[in-house]
């Protein structure tokens, strides 16, 4: 079976059911032809069509249809070895390479002009890590030569590719000593240098980048490469540079470090022969301007390193751990720990997953795995009062289900769990409604019922497959009513998966149904179509939802993880296979840093704007005899059909679909991309 390829401007994509009346087919709006057949394509972030035949790669442009540029170095390139780099207009071409290589061998091109700006081939490089440097219009490679397997910083201008600056000297390591001994330590220890950076570099200003190695971090000069000042740190495998308001010109690094022996918590490997692991994470503090260490010794807090809040009053350190971790707080001039008997830190209900301030503390919301119950991770709520040290609630809140948003309202936290709504009291610590809006157990196989949401400025809506009810919540009133007095049923054993609020009510949609609501609760239409029997057209559709948060970019980490669930727990080998490449892909981009050039900002913020408005359409496939099958985009406004693309008896079909741009792009033949340009723009929230 072809694979559906996806990429991050895919929108909303409902199999909903609409109206069947007789459509005029949708005119193309470009076609492009290529003398050999098309073995996979792609659509880049910026909205540029990525193109891979036997005889090269090429990058079209969506608004005519013209290739704007060609590769004849990569043809019949591997899709695993095409790579967007997040937050860039690049993309990293990989070369097949040994799997237990160490060094990887790609090219780096920019997508909007096709300069190959760096190639490890053309250069003699194996790369380590890379890291573009937006500020000073660089590209820091960390990497080896073939000839010297030692770690190297070179430094590239990222417009002409040209080689800058090499320093070979960082992370060698001088013999102790005298004698083949020591020189064998010496150059087992350079070997373990061979390793890419655990931080991303952080610029300073246009002249400067801080730079974390598993062993070192260093302040370096971008112009010339020369070394500011270097530290050495315990070896570790992740570390991650603060800063904080309170404290000018100081640089904070926290650090993870990986034991096979320790106290405290340990983590297990998934393999019962191996050994378990021990955890612990380390907080240093520098002088920016010199490098000068500003503690005794760096801080210590057990288990992994995860979420840090920067107090007016100290670093609060909060780790990560499949049991209950301690919350501790950083003396900012000591480095000591203040929390807690003897500074050992308070124990919170799990490890601290997302937190808001508020005029009583810190709101925290922590999950925790109970093993012990065998009932998955559960979520707490509680408030850290940081004046005094300690937790508000002595019983922290337990919540249903596992946690989606929350937002901190007049009235209390609005959260919203894949299982319960609800409004949390911060000043008792108590629940605002006696009875939450609840899902509701599983009716089917699935082990949670959709539970979809929809907001405007004002409101919540939430359909709760329990009560076959939408219910509006006031978010500044703190209460809500629900809408519909007769029980919502959709066609086909289906229960609404998405709200989309638009100006004159609610749309409710499934896989193959559609609903209209007015604010009053009363029915404006109702659609359903049966999907086509081939399974394959539906899998591949189906794995669209809910993509567009992915491109807003704050929601991305929820739908990856949400997409990983669904890649673990499903028996269809197609949508596992889906599912984990829609995770892959995504799951960056909740933290990702933009390293856009002026040109492809614009580009980005175009394509960012657009993609904020809801759709005033939807897309299904649908099957019509004895014609076959068709895409199909319908109305939001009034469930009817716009336009259609007939795809005839194509039972595995290749298309994307850029809802914004308002694009489609289909393979109607092997060497062939046709673009229908679909009208309908964006509806109100």
């Amino acid at each position: 079976m072809k694979a559906c390829s996806f990429s991050l401007s895919l929108i909303v994509l409902a199999l909903a059911c609409f109206a069947s009346t007789a459509q005029t087919p949708t005119k193309a709006a470009w076609t492009t032809k290529f003398t050999s057949p098309i073995d996979w394509q792609r659509i880049h972030s910026l909205g540029y069509i990525i193109v891979s035949t036997g005889e090269g790669l090429y990058a079209i442009n969506p608004d005519d249809g013209k290739i704007m540029w060609e590769n004849k170095n990569f043809a019949a390139l591997d899709p695993s070895l095409y790579e967007e780099i997040e937050g860039t207009e690049f993309i990293a071409v990989a070369r097949p390479t040994a799997r237990e290589s160490t060094l990887r061998m790609q090219a780096i091109i920019d997508v909007m002009s096709g300069i190959t700006v760096f190639d490890s081939d053309k250069e003699g490089i194996g790369i380590l890590s890379r890291h573009v440097m937006p500020r000073s219009g660089k590209l820091l490679i960390i990497g080896a030569s073939k000839s010297n397997l030692t770690a190297t910083l070179f430094m590239y201008d990222i417009r002409s590719g040209s080689l800058l600056w090499k320093n070979d000297e960082l992370f060698k390591v001088a013999s102790e000593g005298k004698g083949f001994l020591a020189k064998l330590q010496a150059g087992i220890q350079s070997l373990s240098n061979l390793q890419g950076l655990i931080a991303e570099p952080v610029e300073i200003d246009d002249k400067s980048m801080l730079v974390t190695h598993p062993g070192y971090f260093m302040r370096i000069n971008t112009a010339t490469g020369d070394v500011m000042w270097k530290n050495s740190i315990e070896r570790a495998f992740e570390g991650r540079v603060l800063f904080s308001p309170y404290r000018e010109n100081v640089v904070y690094l926290g650090t993870g470090i990986e034991s096979e022996s320790g106290s405290g918590v340990t983590t297990t490997s998934s393999s019962s022969n191996e050994p378990p692991k021990f955890y612990y994470n380390l907080y240093y503090a520098f002088d920016l301007a010199s490098g000068k260490p500003l503690w005794k010794a760096p801080a210590k807090e057990q288990d992994r390193l995860n979420e840090v809040i920067m107090h007016e009053r100290g670093i609060i350190v909060c780790p990560l751990s499949s049991r209950k971790p301690t919350i501790n707080l950083v003396d900012y001039e000591t480095g000591e720990m203040l929390w807690g008997k003897k500074g050992k830190g308070i124990t919170a209900q799990g490890s601290v997953v997302s937190y808001i301030p508020t005029e009583k503390g810190i709101l925290i919301t922590t999950g925790f795995d109970n093993a012990f119950t065998n009932k998955g991770e559960e979520y707490y709520l509680n408030v850290l009062d940081v004046n005094a040290g300690a937790l508000r609630y002595e019983k922290s809140v337990k919540l249903k289900g596992d946690i989606v948003s929350t937002e901190l309202t007049p009235m209390g936290l609005l959260f919203t769990t894949t299982r319960e709504v609800n409004i949390l009291d911060i000043n008792s610590g108590t629940l605002l409604w006696q009875q939450s809006i609840e899902a509701g157990g599983p009716a089917t196989g699935d082990n949670v019922r959709p539970f979809p949401v929809g907001a405007s400025a004002d409101k919540l809506y939430v359909y709760s497959p329990k009560e076959s009810a939408v219910f509006e919540i006031d978010k500044k009133a703190g209460v809500h009513r629900k809408l519909n007095g007769t029980p919502i049923k959709f066609e086909g054993k289906e229960l609404p998966r998405a709200i989309d609020v638009v100006n004159d009510g609610l749309v409710l949609y499934s896989e193959q149904n559609m609903m209209k609501l007015s604010f009053s609760g009363s029915v404006l239409y109702q659609k359903y179509y049966p999907a086509p029997r081939e399974p394959g057209l539906v899998r591949a559709l189906r794995m669209a939802e809910a993509v567009r948060a992915a491109y807003i970019g704050v929601a991305a980490s929820t739908y990856a993880a949400a997409f990983g669930d669904v890649a673990a727990k499903t028996s269809d080998e197609t949508v596992r296979a889906l599912s984990s490449e829609v995770s892959n892909a995504y799951g960056h981009l909740g933290n990702a840093a933009f390293a856009y050039s002026a040109n492809a900002m614009r580009a980005f913020n175009a394509r960012f704007k657009a993609s904020q408005n809801t759709p005033a359409f939807l897309m299904m496939m649908t099957t019509k005899e004895p014609k076959g099958n068709r895409l199909i985009q319908v109305d939001k406004a009034s469930g009817m059909i716009e336009n259609t693309i007939d795809i005839k008896n194509d039972r595995e079909p290749e298309y994307d679909v850029d809802q914004i741009f308002g694009h489609l792009y289909y393979r109607p033949s092997s060497s062939e991309i046709v673009c229908y340009k679909l009208d309908g723009g964006h509806s109100g929230e």
